[in-house]
């Protein structure tokens, strides 16, 4: 009795065998014959069995090969329907390429169809990230262009850390500073040491809110190259955020002997000497100067423009302040408020022009009050109604 329920397993197990190979050998036709709806089915079915992995090791990575076959057929179908049956292809063309590559002989046998049906993948998913990528879609490029990688760097690629890189600047992009930060470590670790990777780790930092280690990277960066002005202009605005206002001069004035035409870097300097916050370097003639100096670099910044005409409110306003605290009524005191008045005036009348030709490039509720409220101070009545459409 015991005999004949052996054989009777025996017979089972052959049974299902001889099943999963027919599911095989179907896929593989239905593939050949563009039926590719049933052919998924069918290695699906073979590949899925729960007896699966009692079948030969050749048997085995042959089913994965047929596998990965027809799911990249399907993706060169074109058939949406087919297509959104199988949303996650391109993963199970690379998942079974991989088992393929675990059997060694098998490999050594099919090496050049394998090898190119990898690399069709590795297109697949660095075509998918950069169309992602040159539409905004930062976070959906970042992982598919890390598939890349992962893919080319199992090839041995000597473009692997480039994928890398494109997946941590998407990373980045899309301000996942964590992901960011790990993938640029990793292309550092690959042997990428430019200016651009410590760059790229200091924006992850100050995006992490760690402005001790943003500074370390970007000094680490200023080793490998001194001159570099955008490495410079990231050391300014942290020691801007960090309220190193002296510093952030010195730097910039580095990079003025780079570049002594730089009407951004002029006003930078504007707006640092014309910070009242800034006790220990607040100078509005140096402000006044950097401003005009942008302004004689490129006559249409409006920033510079617009900070100018702000500048000499500002004076203006001390002057009327001073007047205000004379409380006397002797002629002395009369004359004294009225000098004063007259200096708050000329400087109004000194940025009435900077603040007109702002407003006239880039017209705003903003600068409109400004003009409204200086025009009423120097009793410019017919400008206030000209300005207020009336």
């Amino acid at each position: 009795m015991k005999k004949v329920m052996i054989l009777l397993v025996i017979a089972l197990t052959a049974n299902v065998m001889m099943a999963q190979k027919k599911d095989r050998t179907d896929a593989f036709m239905y593939n050949k014959n563009g039926q590719y709806e049933k052919a998924m089915k069918s290695i699906e079915k073979c590949v899925n069995h729960e007896q699966f992995l009692g079948m030969k090791p050749n048997d085995q990575s042959q089913a994965w090969l047929y596998r990965a076959a027809i799911y990249q057929n399907i993706l060169q179908s074109g058939d949406e329907a087919l297509m959104a049956q199988a949303p996650n292809a391109l993963e199970i063309i690379y998942e079974s390429l991989m088992k393929c590559m675990e059997n060694k002989d098998f490999l050594d046998d099919n090496k050049q169809d394998i090898y190119s049906r990898v690399m069709s993948v590795m297109n697949n998913y660095y075509t998918k990230a950069a169309d992602d990528y040159n539409t905004g879609k930062f976070a959906e490029a970042a992982p598919l262009f890390k598939k890349a990688y992962d893919i080319a760097k199992s090839l041995g690629s000597q473009d692997a850390n480039e994928m890398l890189n494109l997946a941590a600047t998407s990373a980045l992009r899309a301000q996942d500073y964590n992901t960011a930060l790990t993938y640029f470590n990793e292309v550092k670790n690959n042997g990428a040491d430019g200016v651009d990777v410590y760059k790229h780790l200091a924006a992850c930092y100050n995006g992490l809110g760690d402005a001790e280690q943003a500074m370390a990277m970007i000094n680490a960066g200023l080793e490998k190259d001194p001159s570099d002005a955008s490495l410079i202009v990231e050391k300014v605005n942290a020691y801007m955020k960090e309220g190193r206002a002296a510093e952030a001069v010195a730097d910039l004035n580095k990079l003025r002997e780079l570049d002594p035409n730089n009407a951004q870097l002029l006003f930078a300097l504007g707006t640092i000497y014309g910070d009242e916050n800034n006790k220990d370097l607040y100078d509005v003639e140096k402000a006044r100067k950097f401003y005009e100096d942008a302004l004689a670099v490129n006559p249409d910044y409006y920033d510079a423009t617009y900070n100018i005409g702000v500048l000499y409110m500002g004076m203006a306003n001390k002057y009327i302040e001073q007047a205000n605290e004379i409380t006397g009524f002797s002629k002395k005191e009369q004359d004294q408020y009225n000098g004063l008045i007259e200096q708050a005036n000329e400087m109004l009348r000194t940025g009435l022009p900077y603040l007109k030709k702002a407003y006239d490039a880039q017209p705003s509720d903003d600068v409109k009050n400004v003009l409204k409220s200086i025009y009423v101070k120097l009793n410019m009545m017919e400008e206030v109604k000209a300005l207020m459409g009336e």
